[in-house]
């Protein structure tokens, strides 16, 4: 059996997950590494295994596809029959991976000047081709966190911004070898085929040292438009969201997708991850919609004051919640929370 992170919409059963591995090995060193999904010794017992996998992974997630947000974005094209581009506004574009569990998204920002990549997916493919198929711009990357998906593609890009936090740092300067990744392609993880001429036998994170860092309140200035840092800890240590309040719009990583949210791992901290969800509310009269790192990149902002009551409420003991093998699993409305119980007990 395979277990997996997985992201589920509010009464749609729908995954994105990370590594297949035992239930206890997800839920005991899950981002041993500094991300989710290190392996185990341990093995979990098959009943176990089976109690989780109803949290964290159904069968056939792609059946959800296409998600029905997608029919009221303008599409601009597929290309290598792997990535979808979605155009958000001017000069804002969606890049999707929808056939690979993670279900990834990355943007194109585009100012007058310059553009910014927000995030690089999973490394599948040939990203870089597609950016310069949408922009004459120069592009440079901006990583919002350290996870695998969301790095995977900065090495084709010289210019990389990231957040100055040491550990989210040093995550990305491991990098991953070939035989840690080739697991995201087995099983349940794609539903449909590779892109043509990318070898999977080649695929690895070389490891990643940002050309510039920042820090929150740091504005990166793209030629009248800009994209405001807000620090926001907690699903990672090194995790940031990115304001364009020029377009009022938030781009948030994986602070934040409609899904369950990931706040399970060692690399987790519930305490920054409430304090984070505070400093967004503050601010929440300045965004309109959230652009998130998976499944949805058009999320209406009124979600985030709701997502910050929700951590409140399981901090305080309350919450409706399933929960096998150690693991919770919270529900709200539009998305859900998945923490290890051993973290709000007491």
């Amino acid at each position: 059996m395979r277990i997996s992170r997985s992201r589920w919409d509010s009464g749609i059963r729908a995954v994105a997950g990370a590594a297949a591995f035992s239930a206890l090995g997800i839920l005991l060193a899950c981002g041993g590494n500094g991300e989710r999904g290190a392996s185990s010794d341990q093995e979990a017992t098959p009943a176990a295994e089976a109690a989780a996998s109803e949290l964290v992974q159904p069968s056939q997630w792609w059946e959800v596809h296409p998600r029905p947000v997608y029919q009221s974005l303008e599409k601009v094209g597929v290309f290598q029959d792997w990535f979808h581009v979605y155009r958000l506004t001017e000069g804002t574009y969606a890049i999707y991976e929808p056939n690979q569990f993670e279900e990834a998204l990355c943007y194109l920002v585009e100012g007058s000047e310059r553009a910014a990549l927000i995030d690089t997916g999973t490394g599948i493919g040939d990203l870089k081709a597609v950016v310069e198929s949408l922009t004459d711009l120069p592009v440079f990357v901006v990583l919002t966190h350290e996870h695998y998906d969301h790095v995977a593609g900065a090495w084709r890009w010289n210019q990389i911004v990231a957040y100055d936090d040491p550990e989210g740092l040093a995550v990305m300067a491991r990098g991953r070898s070939n035989a840690s990744l080739r697991r995201y392609l087995a099983d349940d993880y794609l539903w449909k085929p590779l892109p043509e001429g990318w070898d999977p036998g080649e695929w690895t994170i070389p490891p990643i040292e940002p050309t510039e860092l920042v820090t929150h309140g740091d504005l990166i200035d793209l030629g009248n438009r800009a994209l405001e840092v807000i620090y926001t800890p907690g699903h990672s240590p090194g995790s940031m969201c990115l304001l364009d309040a020029g377009n009022r719009l938030l781009f948030t990583g994986d602070h934040f997708f409609p899904g369950p949210l990931y706040a399970f791992g060692p690399d987790v901290s519930l305490e920054d991850y409430v304090a984070s969800n505070r400093r967004l509310v503050e601010r929440v009269d300045e965004f309109d919609y959230v652009l998130s790192g998976h499944n949805d990149p058009w999320v209406p902002s009124e979600v985030i004051p709701r997502v910050s009551q929700a951590f409140e409420t399981i901090l305080a003991g309350g919450g409706d919640y399933s929960e096998g093998d150690g693991l919770r699993r919270y529900r709200f409305h539009g998305f859900d929370v998945l923490v290890r119980a051993d973290m709000v007990e007491g």
